[in-house]
Order: C-alpha cells, then sequence, then structure tokens
C-alpha cells in the first residue's frame, strides 16, 4: 500500500533526509544581534555545509563509483559541482566583512576614550569617527547582500541539482540533464524577490547611523547639548536594526526550512511503491501537462476530493513484443483519442505511464462521461479493422479524498482506481459504488453490481460496478 504521506512527514529522520532539521530563529536573532551576524554566518554556513555533505555521502552509498557508467561520468561532475559544494572562500569573505564592521564600532568606542584622556584632538575624533561609522555600515550591508544571495543560490543550485542525481541513481542508461521546472522557477524567483525587497528597505540602515554621527558631531561642535538627540537617534538606531537583522535572520532561516519541506515531499514521491509513482517531482524539475486553474509549486500536499479515471490498454506487452513499430503508432493513436476526450470535458492528464493514463476529473459525471465516450470512440474505430490493429482498454473510475502536490496526485483514491480498472472486460468499464451513487440521476445507465471484490492491500473495499455500455445513453 501507498505510504501515508502525512505521518511520514513528521517522521523524517535526519539520516533519510541528509542531516537537516528545521532552524528556530531565536538563537540566530540573539547571537547574531550581539555579533553583527558573525554568528549566523558561522553557524548558518556549518548547518549547510553538513546538510549538503549528508546528501552527498547518501547518495554517494546509492551509487558507488564502481557502480556508475562510465557515460554518468560527466553529469555527475557537474552535479557535485554546482549542487554538492560549498565554497569556504565566501564564507571566509563574510566572516572578515563583518568581522571588520563590528572593529570599527569598536574603534569608535576606543577613540571616544581617548578623547576624554586627551590623547587625540576632537577634530581627529570627528573625522575618525564620520568615516569609521560610515565605513562599518557599507561594509556590515554590503556584507549583507552577498550573504543572502549566497545562501539563496546555494540552496537553489542544490535543490535542482539533488533531484537530478536522484534521476541519475533511479536511470542511469537514460538520464539527460533537464531543465527545472517553471513551478521551481517561479518558487525561487519569489525568494529571490523578497531578498531584493529586504535589500532595498535596508539602506536606511545603511546611511542612518552615518547620519546620526553627523548630526551629533555637528550639535557637539555647536555647544549644544547632545543628550536628547542621542536619545532619540539611539532609539531610531536600535529600531531599525531590531527589524533588519529579525526580517533577514527570518529570510534566511524560511530559505533552509523550506528548502527542507520540498525535499521531503520530493523524497516521499521518490519512494511511493504505487505504480504512477513519479520519476522526478514536479516541484524541480520540469514535467508535462498542468493541472487547468492550479497554482503550482506548492510545498505541502493538498487534500481534495477528486474524480479519478484510469485507462489501460489491452495487451499491449505482448503487441510490443510482437511488432514494437505497429504497437508504438497504435499507442500514439490511442494516446490521441484520449486526450481529445479529455480536453472536452475538462479533465487534468495527471500522468502517463506506458500505455495507461491517470486522470482527474471535477466530478463523477464528467469521468463517467469521459469514460463512456472514450469507450465508445475505440469502439467506432475498431470496426472494420483487422484485430491487430484495433484497439481495446480498459477503463476504471472511482472518487475519493486524495492528496495533490503540485502537478502529482497520490492517496488512497488513486490506489482503490488503480484495483478496479483491471477489473474491466475489455471495452469494458467499472466503477466504484461511490461513482454510481453521484451519477445513477445524471446520467441514464444499466450497470451490473459485481459486489465487493478484493482489492489488494485496500481495506474497506467498495462494491464495484460494471457498466453496460450498449444500453447506457
Amino acid at each position: 500500500m501507498e505510504p501515508d504521506l502525512e505521518h511520514d512527514l513528521g517522521e523524517a529522520t535526519e539520516e533519510t533526509f541528509g542531516g537537516g532539521r528545521e532552524l528556530a530563529t531565536t538563537g540566530y536573532f540573539v547571537f547574531g544581534l550581539l555579533t553583527f551576524w558573525l554568528y549566523t554566518v558561522v553557524q548558518l554556513s556549518r548547518v549547510l555545509a553538513r546538510h549538503i555533505e549528508g546528501r552527498r555521502r547518501y547518495f554517494e552509498a546509492q551509487m558507488p563509483a564502481e557502480d556508475r557508467p562510465p557515460g554518468a561520468a560527466s553529469a555527475l561532475r557537474t552535479i557535485l559541482e554546482k549542487g554538492f559544494t560549498v565554497k569556504k572562500g565566501v564564507r571566509f569573505g563574510l566572516i572578515l566583512a563583518y568581522g571588520a564592521s563590528m572593529g570599527l564600532i569598536l574603534a569608535v568606542a576606543a577613540a571616544q576614550y581617548l578623547v576624554a584622556e586627551g590623547r587625540i584632538d576632537i577634530r581627529t575624533f570627528d573625522w575618525f569617527c564620520s568615516y569609521s561609522v560610515g565605513l562599518a555600515a557599507l561594509l556590515f550591508s554590503g556584507a549583507t547582500v552577498l550573504f543572502l544571495t549566497w545562501v539563496s543560490r546555494l540552496m537553489k543550485d542544490h535543490e535542482y541539482h539533488e533531484l537530478l542525481w536522484v534521476r541519475l541513481v533511479r536511470d542511469p542508461a537514460g538520464f539527460r540533464m533537464v531543465h527545472p521546472s517553471a513551478s521551481f522557477v517561479r518558487r525561487w524567483n519569489r525568494k529571490q524577490n523578497w531578498v531584493t525587497f529586504f535589500l532595498i528597505l535596508s539602506l536606511p540602515m545603511t546611511v542612518s547611523p552615518f547620519l546620526a554621527t553627523r548630526h551629533l558631531l555637528s550639535l557637539a561642535q555647536s555647544g549644544v547639548s547632545v543628550v536628547t538627540a542621542v536619545q532619540v537617534w539611539m532609539s531610531a538606531l536600535s529600531v531599525i536594526t531590531a527589524v533588519f537583522h529579525f526580517w533577514g535572520t527570518q529570510v534566511l532561516i524560511r530559505m533552509y526550512n523550506d528548502h527542507l519541506r520540498i525535499e521531503t515531499v520530493n523524497q516521499q514521491l521518490i519512494d511511493r511503491t504505487t505504480p504512477f509513482a513519479s520519476g522526478d517531482s514536479a516541484t524541480v524539475l520540469a514535467t508535462s501537462g498542468t493541472a487547468p486553474g492550479r497554482v503550482t509549486g506548492a510545498q505541502v500536499p493538498e487534500r481534495a476530493l477528486a474524480a479519478l479515471m484510469l485507462t489501460d490498454i489491452v495487451g499491449f506487452s505482448r503487441d510490443m513484443e510482437r511488432d514494437e513499430a505497429a504497437c508504438y503508432e497504435k499507442l500514439t493513436r490511442h494516446n490521441d483519442m484520449v486526450r481529445q476526450v479529455i480536453a472536452r470535458h475538462n479533465g487534468w492528464e495527471i500522468k502517463t505511464i506506458g500505455d495507461a493514463f491517470l486522470v482527474k476529473f471535477g466530478s463523477a459525471v464528467q469521468a463517467v462521461q469521459a469514460a463512456m465516450e472514450i469507450q465508445a470512440g475505440f469502439r467506432k474505430y475498431n470496426k472494420d479493422r483487422p484485430e491487430i490493429e484495433q484497439i481495446w482498454i480498459r477503463i476504471g473510475v472511482h472518487i475519493g479524498d486524495v492528496l495533490i502536490i503540485d502537478r502529482d496526485v497520490l492517496g488512497n483514491g488513486v490506489n482503490i482506481a488503480s484495483r478496479i480498472e483491471p477489473l474491466a472486460e475489455p471495452g469494458g468499464i467499472c466503477i466504484s459504488a461511490d461513482v454510481y451513487s453521484m451519477v445513477h440521476k445524471s446520467i441514464e445507465l444499466k450497470v451490473v453490481n459485481l459486489g465487493r471484490r478484493e482489492l489488494k492491500n485496500i481495506k474497506d473495499a467498495p462494491e464495484i460496478y460494471k457498466i453496460l455500455l450498449d444500453s447506457a445513453v
């Protein structure tokens, strides 16, 4: 039976998912604020490096060097270089920049002490203070731009190339590099837009310390008391700093945590045992087809009631073994005819596996009408054709609760539909009792109740009805 996805999402372990646990914001906010983000850089870069290294070891264990096909060496080098490498130079540069910013602020505090001791004159202090504070703010802001864009690019490249490696492990002979899916691109574009928006709004953080210093120095030089001005500026700078720091920390932590959720969902899709399991995930890699009116790129499963139709060509494997070219022509004709009917009834083609279609409809009535029209079309097509050219299919229809993840549908409802379809005779349709109760008042049908059949790995299997197509209207 297909695993319970919601349960598995909660039971994901570090060993399974590359050493990744969702991060909490509190520690990063407090210690990062006290250390000018030095703590955030050091700690988060360690987390990223540990996670990516863990995933690399996991996949290398899945595909040892001796089992790698020679033709995959180039692709694997690209995957490792772009998706499983953390460049230490960036981390070192960030530590230097944030450390220098912190050092300059401490130097200003030391200069104030020297002025009070009479070791440097006020003019030198004014010059040093103005430029040190301005340079510290500039270094901090520049390092923040680099830090956010580096983390964003690192997570994006890792997420994409990780799924490529999955494809390589699953099918080394048929592997090819594919583009990211549209939903993947949109999702990361949204993240990068938030990063850009944050950086634009952080400009006051860059300019305000310099302006505050110049204003206070000018007041002091004119002999005016600066106590009130200091209090106002300190309050304003404290609020700006806290908001800036908390928002930036949230952007970074959410980027990492969202990646873990996507990684978990993709892993569940990879590990599914149902025959309609995806070889990749539409949340990351490009696939064909999309759901009408749905927003793609969802990160968590969405429950929905769905009418599902599953079709399968009778004797397809036998025909393929006998004459591949002729069988391919029949498959192409079959696919065209089925897709035309699906489109007329507003169906969503979830996927095809060889000669089988899995289709979702907005209602049970649409699903049954489409199934009947498909069978009527093939009966007309088969008329007066020799047996070797005829196309006979079985269709099963069920309505039930499913999980929708981006462009994929899974759940017990899919399993039931896949078990009902083989019960239909060639050219026939079988539906569940749930479907029949919804459609028999809307569509004039004659059916035969087949009773409760034992369906593999299905508890409380529904009653099955066979539609008598010659009597159906």
